[in-house]
Formats: structure tokens, C-alpha cells, sequence
């Protein structure tokens, strides 16, 4: 470390300030004040006289009938109590024993209750869960007060359906931004998904485990984030600063403790820990720094922390590959459990500019990276579920029927028919490995497996996985299917009673339009029942 890197740093850290970031839609909520408060009856009776212009309806609960494990409680008068919606627009459903119900459109829900109703981590706005007592009920009072009136908040993602590979053809395939979403604000349209904004409050979470960038974290987005990191490192090393740490977190004020200990040292705030993935951690790792940390703190989802270590255990075998010690990018739960990783491996930083594609960013901080450093491995395989990989096809099973093709959401199997031979071509940089081909596939002819070329043309190259010779028509001698086809087709429909004389069976051999005319001339098809007359 240099005399320089306590300078370098303020102004390194002075170029956060002049960041901008594109800016994004708004969402709206108009919340007038209706409070629905339950809860134990001890608790809702403190609740009382809050001030205009909130008006209370209070529903005390039964304790002993409480359900919370099944989403469930019941108030006094045996109904059960269900919750959906948002601030300014959540429904309220009371249900009794016989199914009758009362619904309630309110604007807050006061959740009085030891469990919040709702199971979700990062509870719906206007969803207080909050104990009570003589003490903090004024208080109480005064948040759902600051509840009232017209709410604007960013539209924290954007969605392509285009390249979503939840699902296909009916068959749900990748369900990762609705497992990992701490808000509850995914859900199924059996093929697509749809994100509600107004659930949405911009975890960042979605968008870090969608394999294909569908989603994408909006405010700011990918671009906007990495371009920040590069200026502020291009500034740091100008200034004379060396090994660069940059820190990624989310608390207003660094630790003093980590701040003074290492003068190189870069602090980003960032608003959700979980939208760094590690696209935004290879490119910084480009950009120049000599390590990356994701520092959370108590208050992170645990869904979030899930998700961000299965990231690094993507991540670090792909660092080992190229030469790096795989703690140069690290996640960390507290400040104290910050250790600093030398930087054994100096590379020229990049100059290009931050792309806003997902998986071209992962791409092109790796191909950097690999262009600076020692070449000998070529490729690493990767744990389970990592979103890059390799596909292999059983020729003894594949027909070439081309239903993965049609049904691959990346692009990844590709037909190549029109090269005059019936192959399905494999593009590696395209795959991300949710395993659609392998569901759709009738003959179970298909497996995949993560890992990472690292040589950008062998990556992007297109191989074939499987080929066949083209069959013949045997009537006008027009290819029109897959040998392997016909001679399957052939066989298992060889004992069918409508294939039992010899011309029968070779009407399966003929294309369309020769086996129409064939059929029309043999006074035996269909039991001699066939008239082209009527």
C-alpha cells in the first residue's frame, strides 16, 4: 500500500456522488386512512381513539384457535381471517364455519398477533406486525398517521418474457425468482411469471437468480451499477491507490472500524446486498479491484443470504480456474468478519463500459480476466444448479423430432436441418442450464451439466449434439424425415392393425403427399371403407 491510498480513496469515493442512475417508473399507492387492527383482545383494546383521519375496525382473535403454521387465525366469533393486497388496496375475508363471508377493503393491517398472518419475510407495505403496549402506543398511533395520503416508490425490475424459462408447453421448469423472492410478489402463469409492483420493494433477489436475465434489477440497473465501480476505481488508481477492496452494503454509515483499518478500502452502498450478483462481482474484479466483499448485516433476508452463497458457490470455482484466490470475492455477515485477501494476481484493468445484459456481463468480465491470466485450464465444472453447462444427447434414443429445439428458451439447440442433413447444433454460451430440453424430451435422450468454458470461441461455437441421414421418400424420393424416425415409427407401429400388408407399412415410408395418393389407390386402406367421393 502506498503513502497515496487515504487520498486516493475520498476521491475515489467522490465520484459515488456524481453517480446518476437511469431513472425508472413509479408505482403509486392512495392509502385514506382505514385501519384494520387484530390481534389478542388485550392488545386490540389498547388500540382506541387514534387521531383523524384514521378510522379503526378491530377484530379480536382467539388464542387457543390460532393457526398461524397454516396461515390461518380466527377471530372471537369462530372466522377465519384472510389477508391479501397492498397498501391503499389489501382485501379482507372473514369466513364462518359455513363458508359465508364478510369482505373488508381497508388501506393498513396493524398485525397485533406474536406471528405476523402473512409468512413472507419482507412483509406487503401498509402490513405493520408490531407488538403493543401503554408505552409505544402512541407511536403506533403516529406510524399508521404516516400511512396516509399518495405514496410513489420506483419500479424496482423489468421482465422479459421472451427468454423467461419458467415453463413450457404447460410443464413448469424454472421456479428460481419465485423461491427466492423474500416479498412474496412472484407468481406462476404456468408458462410466464408475473411480478406485482406493488408487492415488489426491490429485494433484488429475482433478478440475481434468473439464469437467463429475464428479470432484471431496475433502480439501478446492471449498467448504471458497474460503470459506477469503474469510475470510481479508474479515479482510485489515478490517484495513486493500490489494491483496491471495494465493499458492497447497505447501511447508511460505514463501520468505522473497517474504515480505518485499511485505507484501501472502498465502501459502496448499495440498497439491496442481494442484487450484486456475480455479474456485478466478476466485472468489478475486471474493472481492477483486488477483492470484492458482500457485507450483510441482521436485517437480510434469509432467503437473500441463501441465494447469495449459492452464487459464490458458482463463482469461486470459476475464480480458482483462472488463477484467483476464490475468497477474493466473499460474502460476510458482519463487519468483524471482514479478513483482507491480498491481491496475488495483477491484471491491466478493463476499459470497455458496463453492459446491461446479464449474462453478456458475466461473459465479458470472464473473457477479460482469462485474457490476463495464466490459459491452462480451459474449462471447470460447476455445482449443481450453476446457470452455465453443457448438454449431451443419447443417439440411440434421440429421433431428431426437434422438440427441444423448439421448446429451449436460450437458444442453446438449435435445428440443422436446413444444412441439408437432419442435427441439432449446441451453442454452450446460450444454455442455462434449467433443464427444459431435458423435460421435454419424449425419448429421455437428453442430459445436461453445469461448468464454464473459458476460451470465448470454443464457448460460443456451435457444435452438433446429434445428426442422422435424411429418409427418402420411397414414392417421389424427397427427403422428409430422419432415417432413425422412420425406422422407429416403423417398428413399433409394425403389429397395428392398419399397418399388417406389406403396402400398408410402406405408406409410413412415403411423404405426405405420396401417401395420400397411395391410400386413395389401394382398395384395402382403411378396410376397403375409404371413398374419396364422400
Amino acid at each position: 500500500m502506498t503513502d497515496n491510498s487515504g487520498a486516493a480513496r475520498n476521491k475515489a469515493l467522490a465520484t459515488i456522488g456524481e453517480f446518476s442512475p437511469q431513472t425508472t417508473s413509479l408505482i403509486s399507492y392512495q392509502s385514506n386512512g382505514r385501519v384494520f387492527i387484530f390481534g389478542p383482545q388485550t392488545a386490540v383494546a389498547r388500540c382506541h381513539d387514534f387521531a383523524s383521519p384514521l378510522t379503526l375496525i378491530r377484530i379480536p382473535v382467539s388464542e387457543a384457535s390460532s393457526d398461524f403454521a397454516a396461515g390461518r387465525v380466527f377471530s372471537l366469533d369462530r372466522r377465519q381471517i384472510h389477508i391479501e393486497g397492498y397498501l391503499g388496496k389489501f382485501v379482507v375475508q372473514l369466513v364462518d364455519e359455513q363458508d359465508s363471508s364478510e369482505t373488508l377493503q381497508v388501506d393498513i393491517i396493524l398485525d397485533l398477533n406474536p406471528e405476523p398472518l402473512i409468512k413472507h419475510e419482507i412483509l406487503p407495505p401498509g402490513y405493520l406486525h408490531r407488538t403493543v403496549d401503554e408505552k409505544n402506543i402512541g407511536a403506533l398511533e403516529n406510524e399508521s398517521l404516516d400511512l396516509v395520503g399518495e405514496f410513489e416508490k420506483p419500479k424496482y425490475f423489468n421482465y422479459n418474457p421472451d427468454i423467461c424459462a419458467h415453463g413450457v408447453n404447460g410443464v413448469t421448469v424454472c421456479t428460481n425468482c419465485i423461491d427466492a423472492c423474500p416479498a412474496g410478489a412472484i407468481t406462476s402463469l404456468v408458462e410466464k411469471i408475473e411480478v406485482i409492483p406493488f408487492l415488489c420493494q426491490g429485494g433484488g433477489t429475482c433478478a440475481t437468480v434468473c439464469p437467463s436475465g429475464a428479470i432484471k434489477y431496475a433502480y439501478p440497473g446492471l449498467a448504471d451499477s458497474g460503470n459506477q465501480i469503474k469510475k470510481m476505481l479508474d479515479t482510485f488508481r489515478d490517484e495513486g491507490g493500490e489494491q483496491a477492496c471495494v465493499v458492497f452494503h447497505t447501511e447508511p454509515t460505514f463501520p468505522d472500524s473497517l474504515f480505518s483499518r485499511q485505507e484501501s478500502l472502498l465502501p459502496v452502498r448499495v440498497e439491496e446486498l442481494a442484487a450484486v450478483g456475480m455479474d456485478l462481482c466478476l466485472s468489478t474484479l475486471a474493472y481492477g479491484a483486488a477483492q470484492v466483499v458482500l457485507l450483510a448485516n441482521d436485517e437480510m433476508p434469509a432467503l437473500s443470504v441463501e441465494q447469495l452463497n449459492r452464487q459464490l458457490e458458482w463463482l469461486q470455482p470459476m475464480l480458482s480456474g483462472l488463477g484467483f484466490n476464490p475468497q477474493q470475492v466473499s460474502f460476510q455477515a458482519q463487519p468483524e468478519d471482514y479478513v483482507p485477501i491480498p491481491g496475488e494476481t495483477q491484471i491491466e484493468p478493463a476499459i470497455y463500459t458496463m453492459p446491461d445484459d446479464k449474462r453478456h456481463a458475466i461473459f465479458q468480465a470472464l473473457d477479460h480476466l482469462y485474457q490476463h491470466l495464466d490459459k491452462t485450464r480451459e474449462l471447470v465444472n460447476l455445482p449443481a444448479g450453476a446457470p452455465f453447462g453443457t448438454a449431451v444427447i443419447d443417439e440411440s434414443r434421440c429421433t431428431l423430432c426437434m422438440a427441444c429445439v423448439g421448446a429451449c428458451p436460450g437458444k442453446a439447440l438449435q435445428d440443422g436441418s436446413n444444412r441439408e442433413l437432419p442435427e441439432i447444433f449446441f451453442i454452450e454460451s446460450n444454455c442455462i442450464q434449467c433443464g427444459t430440453c431435458v423435460q421435454t424430451c419424449p425419448e429421455t435422450a437428453i442430459s445436461i451439466s453445469p461448468r464454464m468454458i473459458f476460451d470465448r470461441e470454443k464457448r460460443n461455437k456451435s457444435r452438433a449434439l446429434n445428426q442422422d441421414s435424411p429418409f427418402a421418400c420411397i414414392g417421389c424420393g424427397k427427403p422428409f424425415a430422419s432415417t432413425t424416425v422412420i425406422h422407429k415409427i416403423t417398428d413399433k407401429l409394425k403389429d397395428h392393425y392398419m399397418f399388417q400388408t406389406t403396402r400398408a407399412v410402406d405408406r409410413l415410408k412415403m411423404c405426405e403427399d405420396c401417401r395420400v395418393v397411395d391410400i386413395v389407390q389401394d382398395p384395402t386402406a382403411l378396410k376397403g371403407s375409404f371413398d374419396p367421393l364422400h
